[in-house]
């Protein structure tokens, strides 16, 4: 832990146009929290009366973020540091912190004379490893927080205090009201951490499971190491409206439904189909599951000894559905090494060409 005397200093040398800024600020949140817990942070938010006129001392060009005229920030990227301003809640460093999340996001650094402000006790909380909410009306300034509660949990390894979850699950169902965005990315953060059992049961204690996932997470699970695709196909029963309904990517929806389908059937050529990327997530799916994880992959590198043209003109038939099923059947037996020249391939498709 880092005591009083140094953060400002480490502040100062991380971020080091801290310095000019003239105005009554505050450096606030995520930064505090981190150098306080010895992690050095990405980025930096500073609270001020003016956050315009502070973010134009530095010379940079200013970004501005939200939509919202109370929500605006604007942000100044000076090379590797990333410097966000936001205003001063109700004009008081004090009020703006006990409308902030968490006691641990709820500490401030005077930049004038280095001060920590910690009115809710967010340094004891970080030594007791624990997530707890400033007031339970927070939520309702911004129902993402809730998910935001399991989301540091997992990423820190805390705990949630019984009070704090207590507000959550009164408040669960409201997380329908938060953008599709906001929520995609979280849930990302949180199954991207190598935490799935503590996600899942976080996601269980708070209730959050049924209005995310249409449904009471239950299941007992064996393995923390589960990726993000895999540890979706696990938990959404019916990945495309799952996928639709938080707007997730195409790309990450055929994932979901490739392990979805491999989980109890896993041909070579079927784990040829879903790709490298996809099928090096089963074994720690199969993990979770309490299965047997000892899969055959096949070589991604192989390619098909003949080209689908080559098939039709070998079976001496039109191009059409049934070069398709000869082309799979011939990749399936070079995949199991059957099949290892052109000439073996050609009389393989020649014998399979006769048959039904």
């Amino acid at each position: 832990m880092h005591n009083q005397l140094t953060l400002l200093d480490d502040l100062f040398r991380l971020f080091p146009r801290l310095r000019d800024i003239p105005l009554d600020a505050y450096v606030v949140g995520g930064a505090v929290r981190d150098l306080t817990f010895g992690v050095a942070p990405a980025d930096v938010d500073v609270a001020c009366l003016d956050p315009l006129a502070a973010a134009r001392v530095l010379g940079r060009k200013v970004i501005r973020l939200g939509r919202e005229e109370h929500l605006s920030a604007y942000r100044v990227v000076d090379g590797p540091h990333v410097y966000d301003f936001a205003a001063l809640l109700d004009g008081s460093i004090d009020a703006d912190l006990a409308r902030r999340d968490f006691t641990i996001n709820a500490m401030a650094v005077d930049l004038r004379s280095g001060a920590l402000l910690d009115p809710h006790d967010g340094r004891g909380d970080l030594d007791r490893r624990l997530v707890r909410m400033v007031d339970a009306a927070n939520f309702d300034d911004d129902p993402l927080r809730m998910l935001k509660a399991v989301r540091m949990a997992v990423r820190f390894d805390f705990r949630v205090d019984e009070a704090t979850l207590a507000a959550i699950r009164g408040r669960a169902e409201r997380i329908a009201n938060v953008s599709v965005e906001r929520v995609a990315y979280e849930l990302t953060v949180i199954f991207s951490a190598n935490a799935f059992r503590r996600a899942v049961a976080l996601l269980r204690q708070t209730g959050l499971d049924v209005p995310l996932f249409g449904r009471v997470l239950d299941a007992v699970f064996h393995s923390d190491d589960v990726p993000l695709a895999a540890a979706l196909a696990l938990l959404a029963g019916d990945a495309h409206a799952f996928v639709k309904r938080w707007r997730l990517s195409d790309s990450l929806m055929r994932d979901i439904h490739a392990l979805q389908r491999l989980r109890d059937k896993r041909l070579l050529v079927d784990l040829y189909d879903a790709g490298e990327q996809v099928a090096r997530q089963l074994p720690p799916m199969l993990r979770a599951l309490g299965r047997d994880d000892g899969i055959d992959l096949p070589d991604f590198s192989m390619q098909p000894i003949l080209t689908g043209d080559e098939i039709a003109s070998i079976a001496g038939i039109e191009p059409g559905p049934r070069v398709g099923v000869l082309k799979r059947a011939l990749l399936e037996a070079e995949l199991e090494g059957r099949i290892t020249t052109r000439e073996e391939a050609k009389q393989f498709v020649r014998s399979q060409a006769t048959k039904p």
